[in-house]
C-alpha cells in the first residue's frame, strides 16, 4: 500500500482579504434575506422582471444569463472578465438556524469556457463561491466556500459540492458566487443548497462519502493518487470516480477502528471499459495496526478484481477481519495503462457474531473535551512574573554585532554562539498598529523568543495588509504607510532583544511592469520559474533592495546594516524540483523558456540539470545582495525537499546556510494518539536533517510543523515542541522557528484560529497564539534549545532520554526538568526538585526562573499541560484527520494531574498562576519525611504554578 505523503501547502494557507463579501454583508437590507431558509434548487431559470438579474439574486456584476447551454434547465449564469481584480459577481441571502441545522451542502455545476480561469492579483482573488455566516446582529460567525474553480477542464462541466458547517449562533448567510477578481469565463448552473439538521443520521457504511457526491475535482474524504479523477455522470447519480492509468489509486480509511470485527462486507459498483482480461483494476482491504503499519502476517485481502468492458453493475465480496487488525483502508487500484474504470456507490460494512453491523454517525465524532474547564486566557504576560522569560535576552538584538557563518556555525562579531529559538508570523501581523505590534513584541520577548522569522512579505493582501504598493502594477514598490508599520514592528523587536530572519520571494502575485512571461498563470511567488527566470529574479532583487535599503527612522539604520538582522533566505518552498510532483506547473512560455535554456546548455533535462540551473538562480541573486552591502548569511531555497541534487543546489557558491523546512512524516493512517514525532521511528528526525546538512555551512529548521490535514491541531503539539527542541539542540542546528502567529486571536489563546467570529473567521492550522497546549511551553523549549543560560549547547548530547515504544520524553537538564509524551505514572527529578505526572498524555516540565540553574534558583516555573481544544469540536471520522465542525470559544483544557515535591531543606512554597504568571492561590503542601509534597490539580484550567524557595 502506498504511503505517499501530499506536499505541504503554501505558508499562508487561507489568509484571504474577502473584502467583496464583507462589503456586500454590510450594505444589504434586511428584505435580501430571504426566510425561512434556503431554496433547495436554484437554476437561473427565473427573470420575471426581465432585468437580467436572476429572480433573488442582487449585485449583479460583470455577469449575464445566457439562454442555452445549461445542465438544469436551458439557462445558465457566465461571468466574465479579462482584467484582474474586477467584482465578477452576484450574491444572494437566505436564512440558517444554527440552533436547528449544523451544517449545509452546497452544490454547483460549473464549466471553464476557452482559457484557463486564473486568479486576480490579490490572494483570495479566485474563482469560487464565498458565504459569509451571520448571526442575529450580522457579525460573522465562520466563513465557508466552493472552489476554487482555478482548474477545471475547459468546457466539461463539474458537479462540485461541499459540507460547510454551521455555528449554532448563525441565523442569516450571505453567498457570492463568481469570478470573485479571477479572469476568464465561467458558467454556472443548478445550484443546490440541503440543510443538515442538527445530530446527523446513522450509517452502517464505514466510507465517508462513499457515493462520491462530495467534493471538486477530487472527492472529499479519499486520498488519491496518479491521475484518478472525479467525473460525471456516476451510476443513477451526478458523480462517479474514475482510473485510467497505471498506477492509479484511491485510498479510503474506514471511518471506525475494525478492531472486534469478525468481517467486512463490500459492495462497489462499477464499469469497464477495455480493462485487460486477467484483471486490469482491483479493489484491496489492507488491514493496519494501531501504529499506521501492516499487520504482521497476510495484511491485504482483495475484493474486487475487475477484466474488460461491461456496464455498471454491483460487485460484493465478504472479507474476514484478521484477529490483529485495528484498522483497514479500502484502495482502489489501477494496475496497468489499458482502458478505465469508473466506481460508484462504495459500501464497506462491518459485523461481528456478538453486536452484529456496526453503525455510526459520520460527521459527528467528538473531540470528548466539553467537560473540561475553559482556558481563561489573558491580555499579556506581567512583566517580572515567572512567565516572563525576557530576562533570557540580551538587549538590545545585534548588541554582540553582526550574526556571520563561521566554522559550520552561526556567531556573533564579538566571538559569542548565535543561537536562535524563534517564530514565524503569517501576514498581515507586522504590519499592524504600533499599540499591537508592541504588545506582540513583549509576548514574544516575554516567552523566551528571540528570533522572528518575516516571510511572505510579498503576500498580496491588499491595501494597509501588504508591504507591497497596491497603487503601482509591480510588486517591488513598497506600500510607504505599511512599511512604516514594518519599521516600528522591526525597531520594538530590536529593543527587546528579537533578532529577525527575511524571507524575500514568496507569495507575490505578479503584476504587468514585473515584465515576467506568463505571469498571471504562475503560481504565487513564480513557483518552478522562481528557480530560473532571469525577470523573477531581478523583480525580487528590486524588492529586497528596497527593503534592505530603507532606512528604519525609529532605529536610523537601513536592514542591511542594522545587526537586529540575522540571515536573510532568498525564497520560500520555490525550486525546480516542484517539477517531480506537478510536471505541468509551468506555463506554455516559462515551459519553453526552461527547455530552451537545457538545449543550450546541452545537460539534458533532468535533476542534474535542474541542480545546476538553480544553484546559478541563487548564486547570482545572493552576489548581488552582497554588492548592496548585505552582510549576514544567506540560504537559497527554504523548501521541504529532500533530494540529494537539490540539497547540493543549497549549498552553491555565494550561499553559506542552510534554510530548512523540515516537514516530519507524521503516519496518516495511526490511530490519532499516535501521531507524534515522539512516536516516530528512532532518530528520524535528526535523519531528515542529515539528508539537508552540511558541515561547513550554518543549519537552521524553519517551519517545522505538520499540516493537519484540516485539522486544528494535532493532541501531541506540546510535547512535539519540546521533543523538537531538545533533538535540535543535541544536534547542533542554529535555529529552530515555529509555525507560526497569526493575526487572531489577538488575545492569545482566547479562540482555535478562524473560530472566533467576527473577523476570526479563516481557519488555519498551527496557529501559535491559538494553542495554549503550544505557547504554555515556549519558555521551557526556549532554554532548552538555546542552552543552559542562552549560550551554545554541546552538540551529541541529548538533555535526557526518550522511550519510542512508549512515546515518552525524560527532559533532564541543570535549568529544565520534565517529561512529555505518555506520561501517566512517569518521574523525573533533579537538585531536590522532583515532577510526577498522572495524566495519560501530556507534559509536564519546570525551568528556573532567570539565568540560573535549578540549584541556585530561588523560583521555578512549573507548567503542566495535556490537551486543549475548541468547545463543540467534531470530526469527520474516527481518523481525527479533518474536522467536521472546527467548534467555538472558549478552548477547554484537559484537566492536569500532577505532583511536585522539594526534598531540600529549607521552606518552599506552590503558587498557582494565572495566564498573566500573577500568583492568585497558594498551594497547600504535605509534609512527609522525604520533604514537601504539593498537588496539582487542573480542574480549574490552570497551566502554570511557581515554586518558591525561601520565604515568599
Amino acid at each position: 500500500m502506498t504511503r505517499t505523503l501530499p506536499p505541504p501547502r503554501s505558508l499562508v494557507g487561507p489568509l484571504v482579504g474577502l473584502m467583496l463579501v464583507v462589503s456586500a454583508g454590510a450594505q444589504r437590507p434586511d428584505a435580501l434575506i430571504v426566510r425561512p431558509g434556503p431554496p433547495p434548487l436554484i437554476d437561473f431559470e427565473a427573470d420575471e422582471d426581465g432585468d437580467g438579474v436572476p429572480d433573488g439574486w442582487y449585485n449583479l456584476r460583470d455577469a449575464a444569463l445566457v439562454p442555452e447551454g445549461g445542465v438544469v434547465g436551458p439557462t445558465l449564469l457566465r461571468f466574465e472578465a479579462d482584467l484582474p481584480s474586477r467584482p465578477a459577481r452576484i450574491s444572494r441571502g437566505f436564512g440558517v438556524d444554527g440552533r436547528q441545522t449544523e451544517a449545509l451542502i452546497l452544490g454547483l455545476w460549473v464549466r471553464r469556457v476557452g482559457d484557463p480561469l486564473l486568479p486576480g492579483e490579490r490572494l483570495g482573488e479566485e474563482p469560487s463561491v464565498l458565504l459569509d455566516l451571520l448571526d442575529a446582529d450580522l457579525r460573522s460567525t465562520a466563513r465557508g466556500s466552493l472552489g476554487p474553480f482555478t482548474d477545471l477542464p475547459d468546457g466539461r462541466w463539474v458537479h462540485w459540492v461541499a459540507r460547510i458547517p454551521v455555528p449554532p449562533d448563525t441565523r442569516d448567510v450571505l453567498m457570492t458566487v463568481g469570478l470573485l477578481g479571477g479572469t476568464g469565463t465561467l458558467d454556472v448552473d443548478g445550484l443546490t443548497i440541503e440543510e443538515v439538521p442538527v445530530g446527523g443520521a446513522s450509517s452502517t457504511n464505514l466510507v465517508v462519502n462513499g457515493n462520491l457526491e462530495l467534493g471538486g475535482l477530487d472527492p472529499d474524504y479519499w486520498l488519491l493518487e496518479g491521475q484518478t479523477r472525479r467525473v460525471h455522470p456516476g451510476r443513477a447519480s451526478d458523480s462517479a470516480l474514475e482510473l485510467s492509468d497505471a498506477g492509479d489509486r484511491a485510498l479510503a480509511p474506514l471511518g471506525v477502528p475494525v478492531g472486534g470485527m469478525d468481517r467486512l462486507s463490500i459492495s462497489i459498483a462499477a464499469r469497464g471499459e477495455g480493462l485487460r482480461g486477467a484483471g486490469g483494476a482491483q479493489a484491496v482491504v489492507f488491514f493496519l495496526g494501531d501504529d499506521g503499519q501492516p499487520i504482521p502476517g497476510p495484511s491485504a485481502a482483495r475484493a474486487v478484481r475487475w477484466a474488460g468492458s461491461f456496464g455498471w453493475r454491483v460487485d460484493r465480496a465478504t472479507i474476514p477481519v484478521p484477529p490483529a487488525a485495528v484498522r483497514a483502508v479500502l484502495q482502489l487500484e489501477k494496475l496497468d495503462r489499458l482502458g478505465a474504470v469508473r466506481v460508484d456507490d462504495v459500501e464497506v460494512v462491518g459485523e461481528a457474531r456478538v453486536a452484529g453491523l456496526r453503525s455510526w454517525t459520520p460527521f459527528h465524532v467528538e473531540g470528548g473535551g466539553d467537560s473540561w474547564p475553559p482556558y481563561e486566557p489573558a491580555e499579556a504576560v506581567e512583566a517580572g512574573s515567572a512567565l516572563d522569560a525576557s530576562v533570557l535576552l540580551d538587549t538590545p538584538a545585534g548588541s554582540h554585532g553582526f550574526v556571520s557563518a563561521e566554522g559550520g556555525r552561526l556567531r556573533f562579531e564579538d566571538g559569542s554562539p548565535a543561537r536562535f529559538f524563534g517564530i514565524y508570523l503569517f501576514p498581515p501581523v507586522m504590519f499592524a498598529q504600533a499599540d499591537r505590534t508592541d504588545a506582540l513584541a513583549d509576548r514574544l520577548a516575554r516567552s523566551g523568543v528571540n528570533l522572528v522569522y518575516l516571510g511572505d512579505l510579498d503576500t498580496p493582501l491588499g491595501p494597509g495588509s501588504s508591504l507591497l504598493d497596491d497603487t503601482v502594477d509591480d510588486t517591488s514598490t513598497l506600500d510607504p504607510l505599511v512599511l512604516a508599520d514594518f519599521d516600528h514592528f522591526v525597531a520594538a523587536l530590536k529593543a527587546r532583544g528579537i533578532s529577525i530572519a527575511l524571507g524575500l520571494l514568496s507569495q507575490a502575485r505578479f503584476r504587468a511592469n514585473d515584465s515576467i512571461a506568463d505571469f498571471r498563470a504562475l503560481p504565487p511567488g513564480g513557483g518552478p520559474a522562481a528557480a530560473f527566470d532571469p525577470n523573477i529574479r531581478d523583480r525580487t532583487l528590486r524588492f529586497a533592495e528596497a527593503l534592505l535599503t530603507h532606512v528604519n527612522p525609529e532605529t536610523g539604520l537601513a536592514l542591511k546594516d542594522d545587526p537586529v538582522l540575522a540571515w536573510v533566505t532568498l525564497a520560500g518552498e520555490h525550486s525546480l524540483f516542484d517539477l517531480i510532483d506537478q510536471p505541468d506547473a509551468l506555463p506554455p512560455r516559462q515551459a519553453e523558456a526552461l527547455r530552451e535554456r537545457s538545449r543550450a546548455a546541452r545537460r539534458g533535462a533532468g535533476r542534474a540539470f535542474w541542480q545546476v540551473t538553480e544553484a546559478e538562480q541563487w548564486s547570482a541573486m545572493a552576489a548581488r545582495l552582497r554588492e548592496i552591502g548585505l552582510r549576514v548569511p544567506i540560504a537559497g531555497s527554504s523548501h521541504f525537499r529532500r533530494e540529494p541534487e537539490f540539497a547540493a543546489a543549497q549549498r552553491a557558491e555565494g550561499l553559506d546556510l542552510i534554510d530548512d523546512r523540515l516537514f516530519w512524516p507524521i503516519p496518516r493512517f495511526a490511530a490519532p494518539d499516535l501521531r507524534s514525532l515522539l512516536r516516530r521511528p528512532s532518530a528520524e528526525l535528526v535523519a531528515l536533517a542529515e539528508e539537508k546538512r552540511d558541515r561547513d555551512r550554518p543549519y537552521v529548521v524553519g517551519q517545522y510543523a505538520h499540516y493537519t490535514e484540516g485539522a486544528w491541531a494535532l493532541p501531541w503539539e506540546g510535547p512535539d515542541l519540546l521533543f523538537a527542541a531538545v533533538q535540535g539542540r543535541a544536534s547542533g542546528w542554529d535555529a529552530l522557528v515555529r509555525r507560526g502567529i497569526g493575526r487572531f486571536p489577538e488575545v492569545w489563546g482566547a479562540a482555535a484560529s478562524g473560530t472566533g467570529g467576527g473577523q476570526d473567521v479563516f481557519l488555519i492550522p498551527e496557529v501559535i497564539n491559538g494553542n495554549p497546549q503550544v505557547f504554555a511551553m515556549l519558555p521551557h523549549a526556549s532554554a532548552l534549545f538555546r542552552g543552559e543560560d542562552g549560550s551554545e549547547a554541546s552538540p551529541g548530547t541529548p538533555p535526557g532520554s526518550w522511550d519510542r515504544r512508549l512515546g515518552r520524553l525524560m527532559i533532564d537538564t541543570r535549568r529544565t526538568i520534565g517529561v512529555a509524551g505518555a506520561i501517566d505514572e512517569a518521574q523525573v527529578s533533579r537538585d531536590g526538585l522532583g515532577l510526577r505526572s498522572r495524566m495519560p498524555v501530556g507534559a509536564i516540565v519546570a525551568s528556573s526562573v532567570g539565568a540560573g540553574t535549578l540549584a541556585e534558583a530561588d523560583r521555578i516555573l512549573v507548567s503542566a499541560v495535556a490537551r486543549v481544544q475548541p468547545t463543540g469540536l467534531e470530526w469527520v471520522d474516527h481518523w481525527r484527520r479533518e474536522v467536521a465542525d472546527p467548534g467555538r470559544p472558549p478552548l477547554r483544557v484537559e484537566p492536569i494531574r500532577a505532583t511536585v515535591s522539594w526534598t531540600r531543606e529549607g521552606p518552599a512554597s506552590l503558587f498557582a498562576l494565572d495566564e498573566a504568571g500573577r500568583r492568585i492561590a497558594e498551594i497547600p503542601g504535605k509534609r512527609t519525611p522525604q520533604g514537601m509534597h504539593f498537588d496539582l490539580d487542573g480542574r480549574d484550567g490552570r497551566l502554570h504554578w511557581e515554586l518558591v524557595v525561601g520565604s515568599p
